[in-house]
């Protein structure tokens, strides 16, 4: 039976891994430190799992957060400019956001339990030649110790040299949050956009936010300013700009209470958007294939980084699995086949991002107006949004955005009497966090 090695335990890594276990593939897992770790560290993204993730979690059998108290059935969209509007719609299927110092530990264990071999080994280009002659093909799917030099840049697939947006995320405390559970989508022109949402924690459920500051906007200054330098200040600053671009979220502010959660639950940086090419051939003749952010890079802003790992990942499984069916080599043709799948499967999510850090065109605007107004267009929009293939069918011209909005304002069809009501139906109330979880 062939044997695959796999350099980093993030979810592309982790997906991979628990998809070719579930066939009998053997697998090793290389990861830079114990995933135990990461339970103490700090944030690593306020990441969004959409329907088709939550699909592929239920095949492997690790959709361990589930329920009333996590799932996400709505969304508000907020155009705050100088004739503000907005929408709210709810989802015909749940998001989900779980902190990864939750998700990727508890999945690592899973690996591990169903007769995964995990190994503690930090991989740069060297001892990866090394690694590639314990098994028959190798996967990195982690760009640290300068893997990621080893897949060049796709330049007609990369349109951003630099980038698009920097970014702050922390998880909070002293806002109230939104029941039923919500995320909140504001888009500032010209000065980025603003997310709030809700993250299951080891703190339970609490309040998040990402900043996705325009370089040249007043946002800018949150991804810009160290928060460690001075606390407090940062806080106040973070405060000002909700109030100002976040009404929405702002008004549920206590701000006595209001700041970051712990001293680790906080996030800066920025991040060029990129294509590499999928696979590499190494200088001892092995070929070894990228998966997730190794091959593709996007930007956090439509949420969709996480879940294009994921659909990526399986695409590549399927590639392993009929080669491993046919008996076939882990050569540069199957690389080459391989990626081909893996880009189909990542490339609406990339090109979804990439539309969303331009401003939107008109005929988007006009969907997002009519979205206001009647509540089928907001509810499917909102649902669209969150799967990249959905979409660009539904935006991607003037015609196909017309005719999106024609057929929501159709009737949908009737939920059978049988049927639990979804979580957007029950009454609403507010849960504030307290400030004593943060100690």
């Amino acid at each position: 039976m062939a044997s695959i090695g796999i350099i980093g335990a993030g979810t592309a890594g982790l997906h991979l891994g628990l998809k070719l276990l579930s066939h009998g593939i053997p697998v090793t897992l290389y990861a830079e430190q114990d995933p135990a770790k990461l339970r103490t560290g700090r944030l690593l993204n306020t990441v969004a799992h959409h329907s088709p993730t939550r699909n592929r979690e239920r095949e492997l059998g690790v959709d361990h957060w589930s329920g009333p108290h996590a799932d996400l059935h709505s969304v508000g969209i907020h155009v705050n400019g100088p004739q503000p509007f907005g929408l709210r719609g709810r989802l015909d299927s749940s998001t989900i956001f779980v902190d990864y110092r939750l998700y990727q530990p508890r999945l690592a264990e899973d690996f591990v339990a169903r007769g995964g071999r995990l190994e503690v080994l930090p991989v740069d280009v060297a001892v990866l030649e090394a690694v590639t002659l314990r098994h028959d093909l190798v996967v990195v799917a982690t760009g640290r110790n300068g893997l990621t030099s080893l897949f060049p840049r796709i330049p007609e697939l990369s349109p951003h040299t630099k980038p698009a947006r920097l970014l702050f995320a922390a998880l909070l405390k002293g806002v109230h949050m939104q029941e039923p559970i919500s995320m909140i989508a504001n888009l500032v022109p010209g000065h980025g956009e603003i997310f709030e949402a809700q993250v299951i924690t080891r703190y339970g459920r609490v309040p998040s936010i990402l900043i996705e500051a325009l370089p040249e906007g007043e946002l800018a200054v949150l991804g810009q300013q160290r928060y460690d330098a001075d606390p407090r200040a940062f806080e106040a600053l973070l405060m000002d700009r909700l109030r100002r671009f976040a009404p929405t979220t702002f008004e549920r502010v206590e701000p006595e209470q209001f700041g970051v959660l712990g001293p680790m639950d906080w996030l800066q940086g920025s991040l060029t958007p990129m294509v590499r090419q999928g696979w590499a051939r190494l200088a001892n003749g092995r070929c070894v294939m990228a998966v997730g952010d190794t091959h593709v890079t996007n930007d956090p802003v439509a949420g969709q980084g996480a879940n294009a790992a994921s659909a990526s990942a399986f695409a590549l499984a399927a590639s392993i699995l009929d080669a491993v069916g046919m008996d076939r080599p882990f050569d540069e043709a199957f690389c080459r086949d391989a990626e081909t799948k893996t880009w189909a499967a990542a490339a609406p999510a990339t090109h979804w991002t990439n539309a969303l850090l331009q401003p939107p065109p008109p005929h988007v605007v006009d969907v997002l107006v009519a979205g206001s107004q009647e509540q089928r267009v907001a509810d499917a929009f909102v649902s669209a949004f969150m799967v990249p293939e959905r979409i660009l069918a539904a935006c991607g011209s003037p015609e196909s955005a017309a005719a999106f909005v024609a057929n929501s304002r159709q009737p949908a069809p009737a939920v059978s009497p049988a049927m639990d009501a979804p979580a957007w139906q029950l009454p609403p109330e507010e849960v504030v966090v307290p400030v004593a979880r943060v100690h």
